[in-house]
């Protein structure tokens, strides 16, 4: 059985993710579409539609426990619409799919190593299709 039910990406149709944060935005949405065809809640959401990115935000930076913090909760210096979703492309990890904030979220770092949302959704892939 897969750690998450849902999983929800955001990212820019319009913006390229910062080179601090590397995301290949292709292969996370074909990483998506695996996921989905195996039964897993996983959506794409490109922030560029989004009415109320803050909500988001807000799920992405309170939900996970201290240890698992995301990145985003990091960067200072900038509103948060200027770079989540759209520098900072991230994924948002739901250990049940009714639960109302994120238990883990990408990208993170795990001690000194960037984890990436891109190693994220390939490391569910792998977990997910063993079912």
């Amino acid at each position: 059985m897969p750690r998450f039910e849902k999983v929800e990406f955001y990212y820019s149709s319009k913006m390229k993710p910062d080179p601090r944060y590397p995301c290949n935005i292709q292969n996370a949405l074909e990483a998506l579409d695996k996921l989905a065809e195996l039964g897993l809640d996983a959506r794409a959401i490109d922030v560029e539609e989004l009415r109320d990115v803050f909500r988001a935000y807000h799920k992405a930076v309170s939900g996970p426990t201290p240890d698992q913090k995301s990145v985003l909760s990091e960067v200072k210096g900038a509103s948060y619409d200027e770079f989540f979703g759209k520098t900072i492309p991230a994924l948002l990890c739901y250990t049940k799919a009714n639960d109302r904030a994120p238990s883990q979220v990408y990208p993170r770092l795990e001690g000194n190593r960037l984890v990436t949302v891109n190693e994220a959704l390939e490391s569910l892939v792998r977990e997910t299709g063993r079912i």
